[in-house]
C-alpha cells in the first residue's frame, strides 16, 4: 500500500513532465520550419540577384562585342586590316560564335590578298551560320581571287538563293562568268545586279572587290 500510495504521489508530476515534453517539442519544430523558410528565402533572393548579374553582364558583353565589330569594320574602311584583325581576335575572345567577327577576319584578311586565310575565316562563320549570304558571298570572292570560279560561282549561287536581291552576288557571279568566258551568261546576272541596284553603286563596289588589281 505504500508503494502504491508513493506511485500516485509521483504521477501527477510524471504526466506534467511529459506535457512539457511535448509542448517544448513543438515550439523546436515550429521554429526549425520557420528557420528553414527564412533560408529558404534567402536563397532565392541570391539566385535572383545572381540572374539579374548574369543577365546585366550579357548584355554588357553584347553592346561590347557590337561596339568592337563597329570599329573594325571602320579599321577594315581604313585599310587597317592588321588592326581589324587584332580587335576582331578580342572579340572573339568575349564571343567565340560571332559570325561577324569571323566574316569581319575573313574579309581583313582578303584585303591582305591571303586568301586561303580568308576561306578559312569564313569557313569558321558558315560552320556556325551555313546560311548567312554574306559569309557566302565574302567566300566565293576569295576563290575567286585565286582563280577558282567554279567554285566561287557555286557559293555566289548559294548566297542568291537565300537572297535573290543581293546585288553583290548576283553582280561577283556574272564577273567569275566572264572570266570564264561565258559572257553572254555573264551579261545576264550583271544585268540583274543592275536593274535592282539602279545607281550601279552596290555592283560597282562588288567588282572592286571581285577584281582589285584592276
Amino acid at each position: 500500500m505504500e508503494f502504491v500510495e508513493k506511485l500516485k504521489d509521483n504521477a501527477g508530476p510524471m504526466v506534467k513532465t511529459f506535457q512539457i515534453n511535448k509542448f517544448t517539442f513543438i515550439d523546436f519544430l515550429a521554429v526549425t520550419i520557420f528557420l528553414i523558410l527564412i533560408h529558404i528565402c534567402i536563397a532565392h533572393s541570391i539566385f535572383q540577384i545572381k540572374d539579374v548579374e548574369a543577365i546585366s553582364s550579357q548584355t554588357t558583353n553584347s553592346t561590347l562585342v557590337s561596339e568592337m565589330i563597329q570599329e573594325g569594320n571602320l579599321l577594315i574602311n581604313k585599310s587597317k586590316y592588321d588592326d581589324a584583325i587584332k580587335l576582331y581576335d578580342q572579340v572573339l575572345k568575349i564571343d567565340p560564335g560571332s559570325v561577324e567577327a569571323l566574316n569581319g577576319k575573313g574579309l581583313a584578311f582578303n584585303k591582305l590578298g591571303r586568301y586561303e586565310d580568308a576561306i578559312s575565316w569564313f569557313d569558321n562563320a558558315l560552320e556556325i551560320d551555313p546560311t548567312c549570304a554574306q559569309v557566302l558571298n565574302n567566300k566565293g570572292i576569295s576563290l575567286a581571287n585565286l582563280d577558282r570560279f567554279e567554285e566561287a560561282i557555286t557559293l555566289f549561287d548559294k548566297a542568291i538563293k537565300i537572297d535573290p536581291n543581293f546585288v553583290d552576288a548576283l553582280y561577283n557571279k556574272g564577273g567569275a562568268l566572264a572570266e570564264l568566258g561565258k559572257y553572254d551568261e555573264a551579261a545576264k546576272w550583271t544585268n540583274k545586279a543592275l536593274e535592282i541596284d539602279k545607281a550601279r553603286q552596290n555592283a560597282s563596289n562588288s567588282k572592286s572587290q571581285l577584281l582589285p588589281n584592276d
